[in-house]
């Protein structure tokens, strides 16, 4: 049958009955069962994963809104519609009891879910009507239902608007590439903000008010500690506001606080925490007579964690939305001037450059070094498979290496223990969260010489470990999370305590390795030319060439990267970089292409260039290339 005649069939079966339809003993989930899905498929998408995709591909997520509880004071998306894992748009579902083109708030919480998730377009339908809303826009306490709004569809339009809908919402067209230009104006509006880049602003406005609050009463305080007790304070906030939002910890319990201005109530609410998730998070770094002086930051920080101050959903806050955040966040500290506290830049290159990559470049990296790889193994090897980024940042890259050992363990469950698996949704399973602490303390390792990365890297670790989960699949677990300083590590991952002398372990903060070997190496590592790293970091510029072949000529940092990396995997294992495609053509990469490894550039529509390799014995070869081949 025909796209355009199963939309009809579609229509007319609600028309026949309409009345009972729009009736309040027809639920939101017969709506769903009976209507959105079957229009949607007619649209192209695989709604029940009928053609067994792996989770990682998985076209459609129901399960969000099949797990949603109505005793619950908010839920994740309905249906979620996903490219290769990416989230393109959400379908908020409503019964037609509940009449969308007159009532403001499911339109309000629809944009809500796809603006706090960096979506163009999110849908709302209870098949009566459908909207198209534009989610690029924070939303307001007194938006209405017309408010952003692009397209509106009548049920008794469908028929005819049938080619429009599969141009704008189909499968092929978001596979195709068409969607993205089809709503690439949306972005492209005047008053545009990415929500990564408008929360950055707040949380900035937040460091420089408890910053100074606090440097008011401690005037003698070191600003790089400064720095770390303020992102401390923050991090403990956010985690709490989240984990309400997740249904993890009791909603609005931190705006209660707030509205009471009790100190004391905030104090024990921190030690709650700590004894609850015992991860360091929850580490006290002011006495609690301090935190009352300081409180007023406090209540002004919760208070705008909250709608409509807040135009963000945390249940649907990604952490890589949050890596992004704090890859930027890092890139300024707290500094002194003639008028108090400031806000500035940190020197560009003094450490490393901060970039941010973006996640559908991160997602083919991951794809093409880990992926296929890590699909052969079993459960044995997948719980003990070792993961790193030597030069980690906030985590971009750990947050979706963890991800992809979630998805590819749950594909092997279902193929063989699926007792092993919680039920979701339709056809949609996830991990008991045992099996996911396991993960993460058994298989991902990173390392970074800033010391506010390694703990924005932790922070958004702990959160990932928590998606999915609420206060009923918790309460076994005491504490609930684990201390990652085992897996995520502060310190200079190119050189080791014997490679510096003593007078400059200080300075250097080498890193030791030990005797730890990784089956995968990812990043993005630090791009920075010689003549950068003799004036930034002189104790280090003249010990590189005595530890890597690689600082050959007019090197660049990356290339020492590439060679560490080397020697830190295991034999077989793979590596996965981003880096300039100048490597394969300069003359100062020649000693790594000459080395005993496969080099295999890969290519990607939206990607400028990244590096494959795998160590090989010299004698191995690949049909149709060579060790330094490609462009």
């Amino acid at each position: 049958m025909m796209m355009k005649d199963k939309i009809r069939t579609l229509v007319d079966k609600y028309e026949q009955n309409r009345e009972y339809y729009r009736s309040a003993r027809f639920n939101e989930t017969m709506l769903r069962q009976e209507f959105l899905d079957p229009l949607f498929t007619a649209l192209g998408w695989d709604i029940i994963n009928a053609a067994g995709k792996s989770t990682a591909e998985r076209e459609v997520l129901l399960e969000e809104a099949l797990r949603a509880d109505a005793n619950t004071h908010s839920k994740k998306p309905d249906y979620t519609f996903r490219l290769y894992g990416e989230r393109k748009f959400f379908l908020e579902a409503k019964k037609p009891h509940v009449h969308i083109n007159e009532d403001n708030e499911p339109a309000k919480q629809v944009r809500r879910y796809g603006f706090t998730a960096g979506l163009k377009i999110s849908v709302l339908s209870n098949f009566e009507d459908l909207y198209i809303y534009n989610t690029s826009t924070a939303v307001k306490d007194t938006d209405t239902n017309l408010t952003a709004q692009v397209k509106h569809y009548h049920y008794t339009d469908y028929v005819d608007a049938a080619d429009e809908l599969y141009a704008l919402l189909s499968r092929e067209a978001v596979y195709s590439g068409s969607f993205d230009e089809q709503w690439s104006h949306i972005v492209q509006t005047v008053d545009y903000i990415p929500v990564d880049k408008l929360f950055l602003q707040q949380i900035n406005e937040w460091r420089l008010l408890l910053g100074k609050e606090i440097y008011a009463h401690m005037p003698d305080v070191d600003m790089e500690e400064l720095g770390d007790i303020v992102q401390s304070y923050i991090n403990k906030i956010l985690f709490l506001r989240v984990c309400e939002d997740r249904n993890i910890e009791v909603y609005q319990r931190l705006l209660q606080i707030a509205n009471t201005q009790s100190h004391l109530e905030l104090v024990e609410k921190f030690r709650e925490a700590d004894r609850r998730y015992n991860s360091g998070l929850f580490e006290q770094k002011l006495s609690d007579e301090f935190i009352g002086n300081v409180s007023s930051s406090f209540w002004t920080i919760i208070r705008q964690l909250y709608f409509p101050e807040s135009p963000y959903s945390f249940a649907v806050l990604s952490s890589d939305i949050l890596g992004r955040i704090y890859e930027i966040f890092i890139s300024k500290k707290l500094a002194k001037d003639g008028n108090g506290l400031v806000l500035v830049n940190k020197p560009v290159n003094a450490d490393r450059d901060i970039v941010t990559t973006p996640t559908f470049i991160v997602k083919e990296i991951l794809r093409q070094s880990m992926q296929e790889p890590l699909a052969q193994m079993d459960e044995t090897q997948l719980l003990s498979v070792k993961c790193a980024d030597i030069a980690c940042g906030s985590g971009a890259f750990l947050l979706e290496a963890y991800q992809l050992l979630c998805d590819t363990l749950i594909d092997w469950y279902l193929c063989n223990k699926p007792d092993q698996l919680i039920r979701t949704g339709i056809n949609s399973y996830k991990l008991r969260y045992e099996t996911k602490l396991n993960l993460l303390t058994q298989c991902i390792y990173g390392v970074d010489k800033d010391y506010n990365a390694v703990e924005a890297c932790k922070f958004g670790l702990l959160l990932k470990l928590l998606e999915g989960e609420d206060t009923a699949t918790l309460d076994a677990y005491h504490p609930i999370l684990p201390c990652l300083d085992d897996n995520i590590f502060f310190g200079n991952s190119l050189l080791s305590p014997q490679d510096v002398s003593e007078e400059l372990t200080e300075v250097i903060n080498p890193f030791d390795f030990g005797d730890r070997k990784f089956d995968f190496i990812v990043g993005n590592p630090p791009y920075l030319k010689t003549e950068d790293i003799k004036n930034f970091t002189p104790e280090e510029h003249r010990l590189y060439p005595t530890k890597y072949s690689s600082a050959y000529k007019q090197y660049d940092k990356y290339f020492l990267f590439i060679e560490r990396a080397f020697d830190l995997l295991k034999d077989g294992g793979e590596l996965g970089y981003i880096v300039p495609g100048k490597f394969m053509k300069v003359g100062a990469g020649q000693p790594l292409r000459d080395s005993p490894v496969r080099v295999r550039p890969v290519a990607h529509p939206r990607q400028k260039s990244a590096v494959r390799v795998r160590p090989v014995a010299p004698s191995e070869t690949i049909p149709g290339s060579s060790p330094g081949s490609g462009s």
